[in-house]
């Protein structure tokens, strides 16, 4: 199990620019996403689609066709690197569009490149780059690979996330890098933040913003 781009309150819902501010008693999860990262996810429905037979739905159940799909994906991408940009781009907006509907969160997708989209948590404080840990699947076999959990929380939090991760049993390279797992580990992270927090508290983009 792995240790493991937004305007001020009242601006328009978000974007292309990724730019959100859901109000204060708004889900997230009940805004589109930016144009760009829906085109991008749909895209990956089709590539699904068409190697698997079967399409996923943006549900957490069917997140493993994407599992699947990726480790394919990762095989190819060593026979054509030319692949791997638009391969992982497509399959973290994906990743990103099932996180983002399972919790209350919003994209900040400021900026031309894919692997700096993020998401950013409305009940913790706490970010994930869905791209980047796709990216880090797809590369994992090739020489100078970097491992990344795509999660950004602090420090005290990470240590107690680290501790809940090392009690799992151990698990497959491929159940490590799987999309499933990826969300199963925001999960956790988001109970330890909650635990470590006592206090329920809720962000917005400008907290996120004062960085």
């Amino acid at each position: 199990m792995p240790p493991a781009a937004q305007e001020k309150q009242g601006a328009a819902p978000q974007g292309d620019e990724g730019e959100p501010a859901p109000a204060q008693d708004d889900d997230p999860r009940r805004s589109p996403p930016p144009a760009t990262v829906d085109e991008l996810a749909a895209a990956c429905v089709r590539y699904v689609s068409r190697a698997l037979r079967v399409a996923p739905d943006f549900s957490r159940e069917t997140l493993p066709l994407v599992d699947h799909y990726l480790e394919q994906a990762a095989s190819a991408a060593g026979l054509r690197p030319e692949t791997l940009p638009l391969t992982a781009h497509t399959i973290g907006a994906y990743l990103g569009e099932v996180v983002r509907r399972t919790h209350p969160c919003w994209w900040r997708i400021g900026g031309d490149d894919p692997a700096r989209w993020r998401l950013e948590f409305r009940d913790a404080y706490l970010k994930f780059y869905p791209v980047q840990v796709v990216l880090s699947a797809l590369t994992r076999r090739q020489p100078g690979h970097e491992d990344t959990s795509g999660l950004e929380l602090d420090a005290e939090e990470r240590e107690g996330l680290r501790a809940r991760l090392a009690e799992l049993p151990q698990v497959t390279e491929a159940e490590y890098y799987a999309p499933s797992t990826r969300l199963e580990v925001i999960d956790i992270a988001l109970d330890v933040i909650a635990a470590a927090r006592g206090e329920p508290r809720s962000y917005r983009p400008a907290d996120y913003e004062q960085e």
